[in-house]
Parts: structure tokens; sequence; C-alpha cells
């Protein structure tokens, strides 16, 4: 028997794991009944004084799955005073003076365990057993656990992969406390086959987000940025999980929408003592924090909560008057001539950024806790969670690496007369600064009997960005002189509400467990700004300013407003089948509902210029004065004369709404087959119903409406206790993303990027294929080596418009394409090396693949015509050919001290399909990053922590010729934090 004793001034406890070894009374049967007798009368005399609480859980040593009903007596001496059965999570509680006692833990056909507790006043005991059967013993079958507190997460995710019907990776709270990552999408950089692309969207097996899905306590959620197909996961701060698991493989009863994987975000549960921790921590970025050259402007009252107070929204007259439409321009009408007059001097005029702000330090705090309570049988817990989060981005003059850089390149040349380099469309350095906020608040309320668990979760997360930004360089014309000005002042505001209902119940020996979540997501861009001139500078350095509008827009003031509300509901069965005396398999089918409902708004108002319009001088401040605004008065004929007025530019086919629904239904097995190989078969029928509709009539729907049957197949061989055999075959799918299936054309103006979406997209299928050796040692310990194979129909892609003039990108569906690739996992301490080193550890896996699209008839036509070293096969876009992750880590909890470095890279991969130039290719950004923790005393610890210390290149090239062409370049900074954390456990 392995045991631990922890304590902490107010709270002492013990946890205690266990090891279990045959004797002669575990297998007398006789003598286990009369004690099962004498256990339910000692639980009838239980004292109702108790003055002290064990709890415990009891799991199968073999499955690590819970074991519902086993018999927990509690004896002093050889008088049985109290006891209790496990319920449907294997979980018990036992009220009992302060004392010395006995724990036995019984269940039918599994060897007993043993404990001597000793419980002092207001005490809690918790103790994990697990218990092995019979058979297994008897084959001399040993598990070795060592369940320390500070690792317990980590043991049972190890145990979920080795059990679990998929291949399954994941990140446990244990790896999140040591690595002090702050949110999910941090964290998650360290999983197998995972890369985290900007902070935020996970890429599995080197596919883009589109293949990946993402959900919430298997709930699914909407994401939070239009232009994505997936969830950002630094939404999630750390304090609020308890586990993120990757599923690398379908089965029937999940979502048939992901391909490289699906993760699912595990919150927290109530924990079994009182518990509270409070953290804060100050960073510092080299590139962004304490400096006196930041560029932002005048910001709202809010902004630190992550909304805007209304100093950005749409002016009082405009609303309200006109309906947010301005009248077009007129010359008599003196009734409109009077409101076009009015809603141009109704904005806040200030369109120019400024670069004297100062900023901070980075700022992160948290605070959560959480207990449970025993009324009569019955448990009753909660948690309650809190964080926020401010930091700054900045890249631009000053820099060792210099400002920020994008450069647009064209092709003039063709196959019959090819150029020999890139023409330079435009070459612009870029100042670029931002102020992230964002904060996430979670409460959870659970119910517990012996049969019957329900939970009641309700979280917020609220984001705000402000960014600005000013480019400067050459706009290539007709005149090589000709310089250019851009500046975006702009703010993003996310929300997102999620509340959940679920149950997990047991009758006899079917078990049932549900779901149903809601969500609302809002994401709201209030007066995005737009000014852009340009200017040649004269031999002695003046300039002479002005504005060619055929070269980029007009200055505008551009509103969007998205609003996306989904319900999910989902209920599985589960029923055990006995094939033989020791092996059981089991039945699950279910159903689920899903549905996502979004409205999409646009607003545009541009500043146009009128025949009284003044010469812009270089400074936008004096330009956009009071003086030069609106209706300067009438000629002598009545005729009203302009100055820079306001009008109505936005586009009604922008605006649109859309809906999916999906219904399905679903059945699998598991079947024993011996005592070594398992195989599960089913299939998942799935409805789809897609529409997007614009308000411009004139413009066709979207719509899709398919019914998919979804089969896999998977067998599961154990070499032995400790290493399995894998194989899975499975059809899954990906829907298009609302943005690129609506009739709807989407203007980044930072990088005078449009993009063309399509509404004849169709989804795509995905036949995969899995075949995984893993090797568990100990419960620390892995090896594991997966081979897959992917074969895509109608894959969705990213492709740069041939015949516009400025840069366009549509979607569209190509025939075919294929995906292959293996990973290699390894998790290992040195305790071989000397026992001194036990708690030394390293990990690292390695994803290696290779993809093949083949292009399109008519697109090999075209692009062959104007790119002679047009490819006639590529990779697929967004897939890279390897990603790798390295951690080495100590964590000792006997005297406080963990450290981890830990290093993340992955592979060139295609940011965007182009036919007239070269494809942009995104670079590989290697990422080192290090902390360092220290427990001081029972209650406190300290952590410091450096990250990005490479500071690598955000970096996207063309290739032409052998020669490389800059699209983007930009650096974020190294960081460093230092943080303290109380905790009460």
């Amino acid at each position: 028997m392995l045991w631990g004793i922890y304590s902490s001034t107010a709270f002492p406890f013990i946890i205690f794991t266990s090891v279990h070894t045959p004797t002669s009374f575990e297998n007398n049967r006789v003598m286990k009944n009369l004690f099962t007798c004498l256990f339910l009368l000692g639980v009838l005399t239980i004292g109702l004084k108790a003055q002290g609480t064990i709890r415990g859980k009891v799991t199968d040593g073999d499955l690590g799955e819970p074991l519902i009903g086993a018999i927990c007596k509690l004896q002093a001496g050889d008088q049985v005073v109290g006891g209790a059965y496990s319920d449907l999570e294997g979980a018990y509680t036992i009220k009992a003076k302060a004392g010395s006692y006995t724990l036995i833990i019984s269940y039918l056909s599994y060897l007993d365990d043993t404990l001597s507790i000793t419980l002092g006043d207001g005490e809690v005991v918790f103790n994990e057993s697990l218990l092995l059967p019979e058979t297994s013993a008897n084959n001399d079958l040993e598990v070795v656990i060592e369940a320390k507190r500070d690792q317990a997460s980590t043991v049972t995710l190890f145990n979920q992969k080795r059990n679990n019907l998929n291949a399954i990776d994941g990140v446990s709270t244990d790896l999140i406390k040591r690595t002090g990552d702050a949110d999910v999408a941090a964290a998650m950089q360290r999983i197998t086959g995972v890369t985290v692309e900007g902070g935020k969207y996970v890429y599995v097996r080197g596919l883009g987000d589109r293949y990946s899905k993402t959900m919430l306590n298997g709930a699914e959620i909407p994401g939070l940025d239009p232009n994505r197909n997936t969830v950002q996961m630094d939404i999630f701060p750390s304090n609020l999980i308890d586990n993120v698991i990757v599923y690398k493989t379908f089965s029937p009863d999940l979502p048939g929408s992901f391909t490289g994987g699906l993760v699912d975000v595990r919150t927290k549960d109530f924990p079994e003592k009182f518990q509270m921790s409070v953290s804060a921590s100050l960073g510092f970025n080299t590139q962004a924090s304490l400096i006196d050259d930041f560029i932002s402007y005048e910001t709202g009252g809010t902004d630190f909560l992550g909304f805007d107070d209304g100093t950005r929204a749409i002016p009082d007259f405009i609303q309200n008057e006109l309906g947010n439409v301005i009248p077009d321009q007129t010359f008599t009408n003196e009734e409109r001539a009077n409101q076009i007059d009015q809603a141009s001097k109704s904005f806040d005029t200030g369109l120019d950024p400024t670069q004297n702000n100062s900023t901070f330090l980075d700022q992160n705090y948290q605070v959560s806790f959480g207990n449970q309570h025993l009324l009569g049988d019955k448990t009753f817990g909660y948690i309650a969670s809190l964080s926020y989060r401010n930091t700054y981005d900045y890249y631009g003059p000053g820099l060792d690496n210099g400002s920020g850089f994008r450069g647009n390149w064209q092709n003039t040349g063709s196959t019959a007369n090819p150029a020999t380099a890139l023409l330079a469309e435009r070459q612009l350095n870029v100042t670029n600064g931002q102020q992230n906020v964002l904060w996430g608040a979670m409460s959870k309320l659970s119910y517990k009997g012996k049969k019957t668990k329900l939970g009641l979760m309700y979280m917020h997360n609220q984001s705000g960005v402000t960014e600005t930004q000013l480019a400067q360089g050459f706009i290539f014309s007709d005149d090589p002189n000709l310089q250019y000005e851009s500046r975006i002042l702009s703010y993003l505001e996310r929300s997102l509400d999620i509340l959940q209902l679920d149950g997990k119940h047991q009758f006899g020996d079917l078990a049932f467990d549900w779901i149903a979540s809601g969500s609302l997501a809002g994401v709201n861009t209030p007066d995005l700004r737009f000014f852009n001139n340009d200017f040649v500078e004269g031999p002695d350095g003046s300039r002479n300013y002005g504005f060619q509008l055929n070269l980029y827009a007009a200055p505008f003031r551009f509103f969007r407003d998205m609003q996306e509300n989904q319900y999910d509901v989902k209920a599985n069965f589960e029923l055990p089948i006995t094939m033989g005396e020791d092996r059981k398999g089991k039945i699950r089918f279910g159903g689920a509902a899903n549905g996502k409902f979004r409205d999409f708004e646009e607003i545009r108002y541009e500043y146009a210029l009128g025949n009284l319009a003044p010469q812009y001088n270089g400074n936008p401040e004096e330009f956009f004065s009071d003086q030069n605004l609106g209706v300067l008065g009438r000629d002598a004929n009545g005729v009203f004369n302009y100055g820079i007025f306001l009008r109505d530019a936005s586009q009604a086919r922008n605006n649109y709404t859309g809906f999916q629904i999906i219904n399905a239904g679903y059945a699998m097995a598991e079947i024993p087959v011996s005592n070594r190989l398992r195989l599960i078969g089913g299939a998942r029928l799935e409805t789809t119903t897609m529409e997007t509709e614009s308000e411009d009539i004139r413009v066709d729907k979207g719509e899709i409406n398919e019914v998919d049957v979804l089969p896999a197949a998977s067998a599961i061989f154990a070499v032995n206790d400790k290493m399995n055999v894998r194989f899975n075959y499975s059809r899954t799918l990906a829907r298009p993303a609302f943005r690129e299936f609506a009739p709807f054309t989407y203007d980044d103006f930072a990088t005078n990027i449009q993009e063309i979406c399509n509404p004849e997209l169709q989804r795509t299928l995905i036949d995969n294929l899995d075949l995984r050796w893993e090797w568990f040692p100990t419960t620390e310990e892995l090896f594991s080596v997966s081979l897959f194979y992917k074969n895509f129909t109608d894959p969705i892609e990213r492709i740069q418009s041939v015949v516009a003039a400025n840069l366009q990108f549509s979607y569209q569906n190509v025939a075919s394409a294929f995906i292959y690739g293996a990973e290699f996992e390894l998790r290992k301490n040195f305790s071989f090396i000397s026992e001194s080193l036990r708690y030394l550890q390293i990990g690292g896996n390695l994803t290696l693949l290779q993809s093949e699209v083949d292009q399109p008839t008519q697109i090999l036509e075209v692009g062959q015509r104007q790119n002679p070293e047009f490819e006639t096969e590529r990779q697929l876009q967004g897939q890279s050919p390897f990603a790798a992750n390295v951690e080495l880590a100590y964590v000792n909890p006997l005297n406080g001290w963990s450290a981890s470095v830990s290093y993340n890279v992955f592979g060139e991969r295609i940011y965007s399909v182009s036919l007239r130039e070269p494809n942009i290719y995104e670079q590989p950004r290697p990422l080192l990053n290090t902390s360092i923790s220290k427990r001081i005393g029972e209650r406190f610890s300290v952590r410091v922590r450096a990250n990005n210390l490479f500071n690598p290149e955000y970096k996207f090239i063309q290739t032409y010729r052998g020669q490389e062409f800059l699209f983007q370049r930009y650096t974020v900074g190294r960081s460093f934090s230092l943080g303290v954390t109380y905790s009460i456990r």
C-alpha cells in the first residue's frame, strides 16, 4: 500500500492510494457476505455527532471506470461504525468522529482494499482506491500507482488514454499548473499533433481550423471570430479548466464534423473539500510594456472591461432620426441637405492615431473557490471562478528587427513571356498597437445522489481589442514616386454566454447521460475608422498631398455586428453486455440536435469630397474640422455647396442571416472478442439543413441539404495490461463556415484584401484510417506511435482570384485531396538513472505529414498560362508538413519546486492558394517558453515565467524563380512575468 500524508495549517488531510495483493480473507466469499451483513447493521447505528469526513472514489483497476455500488465500511476495531455505497461516479462520503479507523472497500468479484485512517476534528480525508478483479490477481497482474496530489489528474488522463475507445490525447490541470499557462490555447501547444495559430486557433495534425471542432463539457459552442470555423481557445482561462481532451479518431457517439481533432474542454467540478485559490501576475513584454510611443487613439471609459461604453456608437441623430441611412447628396432639397450636414458633423472626427501613449505592465488575475456539502445521503457541490487579463502588443519603429512590413506582389508575365521577378504593388512599413482585455466568469452547481447526478453551469466570456495601425510606404502606380499613408482605428468587442444543464443516471444496468446547452455569441466592431492618402515628396522635403481613390478606398467609418445563437442537446444510453464470465462489453445509442442561427449586419459611411472641400495638407484633425464638414452654404442660384460630407456606402448583400440545423442518431457496440481484443463498430446518421440569405434579394441563397451516414469501426488489442494496438476506420465531414458560404463580400481593410464568399460551396467528406501502438510503462510514462491516412472529397480551399485588379480571394471546392502521416510521443521520467531523478521528466511529440491536392483543370489552365512555375499538385491549404513539441519538467511535491522548459515549432504551410502569383506560405516559428515555481509554506507559491524567448518573426512569403518576396512580417516580443498564488486546499 502506498500512501501519503499532506497537511496545512487549517485543513490537514490524507491521501491514500492502494496496490492490492491477494489474501486468504479476500478470497473467502463466506466471510465477505458475513461482513457485508455486519456493515449494513453498522450503518444503521452511525452517530449524528461526527466530527470529520472521509471521502473517496472506487475505480476498476483494469479499465479505469468507476465502480457503482461498492461497499465502503468503516471499522473501529471489530465494530462497524459507519459506511456508504459508491455512487454512479464511484464516489462515497462517510461522516465519523475523530479517531483511528480501518476502511474496507469491497465489490463483488473484486479484491478488497483495506486502509488505515486517522481522522481529526473537522478534517477531510480523501482516498482513491483501484480494485482489481479476482481473475486479474490470480494471473499475478501487478498495478503500480502513485497518485500524488500534485499529479492526480495526469494519472487520470493516462488511464483515459489507455482505456478509451478512441485514440485521444490531452492536457491535464496538473500540466497547466506546472507550466503556468494562463489559458487553454497556451496549454494545448504541448499536445501531440497540435499547433496553435496566433495564440488562439488550434490546428490538429497540421490541418486548418476548418477540420477541428471545439466542445465545452461535450456540447458544441460558437466561435467569437466571424472569419473562422472554430473557437478561439484563449477565451478559456486556465483556472476554469479540469482537462482538455483531443479526440483523434471518430466514433458514432461523437459529432461527425471533425477530421483533424475534436477538442473537448472540461470545466472543473466541485472539489472534495473547501478550496480557494487567488493568483495575480504582472508581465513585461519587450516590445509593448512601459513604452511612451505606443500607437493608440482616444478610447471609451469601459474599455478596461472589454466593452464599449457608447463612445463609438452611431450618433443618436443618425440612429433615431435617419434610421442609420444617410440620404444621397442633394443640391436643391433643403431637408435632405440639412440631414446630410447634421450627420456629417455628428461623429467624433478623430481619424488620426497618436504615437505618444504610455503602456503599463501586462496583468493577469484569477480567483476560484468551491466546496461540497452532504445533506442526508445527497451531495451538493459548487465551484465559482473569475479571471481578468489585460495585455499589450506592439510592433513598429525602434525595434531591433524594425517595424512590421506588408507587401503585395504581381506576376506580370505569362508562360510564353515569363517575368524575371514579381512586380511590387505595395510595400508598406506597418506600426501596430493592440490592447487586449479578456475576462471570464464561471459558476457551477452540482447535485449527486447514489444513482443520479445533475449539474448546472453558467459561463460568460468578454473581450475587447483596441487596435491602431499606421502604414506608410509606396503604392506603385503610373507615378513611381507616389507614397501612401494608411490609418486604421478599430475596436473589436466579443462576448460569449453559455448555460448548460447536464445529468447522469443509472437505472439498473442502463446508464443514461444527457446535456442541454444554449449559447449566445456576440461580435461587434463599432466605428472602425479608415483614412488614407498619398503624397509625392519634393526635392526640398515638402509634400504634395492628395487622394487617388482609384487605388484605394475613400475615408470611411464602419460598423459590423454579428449575433449567433446556438443550442445543442445530446442524450446517450449505455447498456452493458456480458460475453463470457469475465468479458464485458457495451451497447451505446443515442441522439443529438444542434441548431445555429446567425444575424450579420454591416453599415458603412464614406467621406466624400464636395465642390468646396479643402486641400488636404497632411493634418487629419484640421482636414476634418467642423468648418470643413457638411453643407457650406448655397451659391447665388440656391444650389448647396459641400465640403467633406458623409454618404451611405452600405451594401445590402453584405447583410445576411443564416441557420444550420443538424439532427443525429447513432448506435454502436463494444464487443470483447477475448480478454485481449475489443471490437467497436457502429454508425451515425446526420441530417444537415444549412441556409444563408442576403438582404439583397437579387443575390442567390446558399443552401445545403444532406443526409450522411458516417460509419466507424475500431479494434483494440491489448498486448498486455500496459500496451495497446489500435486500428480505426471512419468517415467524417466538414461543413463550410457561414462567412464562406454566405452571399457576402468581406473587406480586410488592414491588408487591402477582399474576400468573395461562395454560396455554392458543398460539404466535404473524409475517409479516415488510423493505426496506433501505445505503451504505458507506468501511470506517468508513455510511448506511442500513430500512423494515419485521410482522403478528402470536395475539400474547401481559399483561392486567390486571377481576374481581380486588387488582391481578392474566394472559396471553392476542389475535387479531392489526401493526407498521410505519423505521430510519435514520448513521456519518460529519469528514475531509471537514479531514484533522486524521479521528479525529472521529459515529454515530446513529433507529427510528420504529407498531403497532395490535384489542381482542377480550369484552375490549372489559368495558373499555367499566368505562371510558368504553377504546380499541378500541391499540399493542402493550411497543412503543415511537421509539428514538434518538447518539454523538460521537474516537479517535486516534497519541497514544492517545479520547473519546465518547452519548445514548439510547426512546418511551412500554405496561408493562401494563388493562381496568378505564387502561393503565400506561412513560415515556421520556433516557440521557447520556461516556467519556475516554488511553494512557500502551505498556502503561497511564487512563479516566474519567460515566454517566446526566440521572438521569431511572423513571416509570410511568396517564392518565384528562386527569389523570396515578403508578403507580411512582424514580431510580438518576449514576455516575462512574476506571479503569486494563495491557495487553501
